[in-house]
């Protein structure tokens, strides 16, 4: 629903008082997945014409619950602002349903659309977003095999490669490492079974499902080398198949990342949205004009959940980088030197993603660990401590990202539950 526009000026005055444009920038970030300027309002705006353009521009986008449920979530004692919001979008004062139950509203709108197919209009409308529809469903069920594959390989990575190398070189009289490295040979292995079930949830196009399960393979015969070399006491095999593993699990979440990111910005759902909006204009009524609500909510933030994912992926490959610093072994000046230079780009991101939610409790902790680094890297002694103040940080970043990872891993599932309404619609609309 529309802001009132009666509502817009006094509205944009409080939020050009309330807000810098820093702070516009990341709570539009956060709530929508879009850069204020490089998709909302021009640059060359300042104070109230940009609040007020902004405010328009959500608007019209239907998403002015979200935006304006950050804004208050970030200044909750500004009384006069919550009024104001209060009036013109009562939804942003309350707690928006979330992703499972808006998409809960869109497959009840699919199933009225279905069972109204033999009137006329509903049908004629609908057979003219046939192709769109079907393009939806393709990229919907992408979309969760390509996530479903990150994930796989992202248990895998939270492994320090480290230990691994010293169990793999205790082979011949340690059988406690060995049974470690077998521990993590299954878990290998069980990872490729489920990257295979995923690799079968994309269409049936034959090179994305072939480029999966090349690196599928490559992983699947490294997990048996190292079987092997456990079998046959050979150190220098296993350590031979463990990097093999490690430059799969360096190498391939990156381009599934890419391939997650390009894949839900691809995603058509503003044309499911168009298809909804065109039946729920013939009369549609409330089950489709909620489903199109709910699909207005669900847009913006899965392409916010997805910006999100890859920031934190991002800050994790300068970790791994970091974390390869300590597995050479290096110490001293030397160290602390490559270090910092990695640590100064990590940080930055970091400071980044704290700064869209600073007073959650994640944030405040992982701040914390970001100062202890910098004590640390301060005293320039490459100790045992100062890897223990690191691996503090990394522990609560990596447990950061999983949880990103897993919010937007379950909204995908949620969202993949509309291909089977979509697959119905479609067997119905043939010719």
């Amino acid at each position: 629903m529309a802001l009132p526009p009666l509502l817009i000026e006094p509205l944009s005055e409080e939020v050009a008082r309330l807000f810098t444009t820093d702070d516009l920038k990341r709570i539009m970030l956060k709530a929508t997945g879009l850069g204020l300027h490089e998709e909302w309002v021009p640059d060359n705006l300042v104070g109230r014409q940009k609040a007020f353009a902004l405010l328009e521009a959500v608007s019209r986008q239907d998403a002015e619950p979200l935006v304006l449920a950050e804004m208050l979530a970030r200044r909750p004692h500004a009384a006069e602002f919550a009024d104001l919001v209060g009036r013109a979008c009562p939804e942003a004062r309350a707690a928006l349903p979330g992703t499972v139950r808006q998409v809960e509203e869109v497959i009840s709108g699919l199933t009225e659309i279905r069972a109204r197919l033999d009137e006329a209009p509903v049908r004629e409308r609908l057979s003219q977003s046939r192709d769109r529809l079907s393009m939806i469903v393709d990229t919907v069920d992408s979309l969760d095999a390509y996530k479903a594959l990150h994930e796989c390989l992202h248990q895998i990575q939270i492994k320090q490669f480290r230990a691994l190398n010293d169990a793999a070189r205790a082979l011949p009289t340690d059988l406690r490492q060995a049974a470690e490295l077998r521990v993590y040979c299954n878990q290998l292995r069980s990872a490729c079974v489920m990257a295979r079930n995923a690799v079968d949830q994309l269409p049936p196009a034959p090179i994305p499902r072939a480029t999966e399960t090349l690196w599928i393979d490559a992983l699947e015969a490294a997990a048996a080398q190292v079987q092997d070399a456990i079998d046959g006491a050979d150190p220098a095999g296993a350590r031979s198949a463990l990097r093999q593993i490690r430059w799969i699990i360096q190498n391939t979440p990156p381009r599934l990342n890419s391939l997650i990111f390009a894949t839900a910005s691809a995603l058509p759902l503003d044309d499911l949205a168009h298809a909804l909006e065109d039946v729920a204009g013939a009369d549609g009524g409330e089950p489709i004009r909620a489903a199109l609500r709910s699909l207005r909510l669900i847009i913006p933030t899965i392409r916010s959940e997805v910006v999100e994912h890859r920031e934190w992926q991002e800050a994790d490959i300068r970790i791994t980088e970091l974390d390869q610093l300590f597995e050479r072994g290096g110490s001293g000046s030397d160290l602390i030197e490559e270090f910092a230079a990695i640590w100064i780009e990590l940080k930055a991101m970091v400071q980044e993603l704290v700064a869209r939610d600073p007073d959650a409790a994640w944030a405040r902790r992982i701040l914390a660990y970001l100062e202890d680094v910098d004590d640390a890297l301060a005293r320039e002694q490459a100790d045992a401590s100062f890897e223990a103040t690191y691996s503090a940080f990394r522990g609560e970043a990596q447990i950061r990202f999983l949880t990103v990872d897993s919010r937007l891993k379950g909204d995908c599932s949620a969202l993949v539950r509309i291909s089977l309404p979509l697959h119905r619609l479609l067997a119905e609309l043939r010719p």
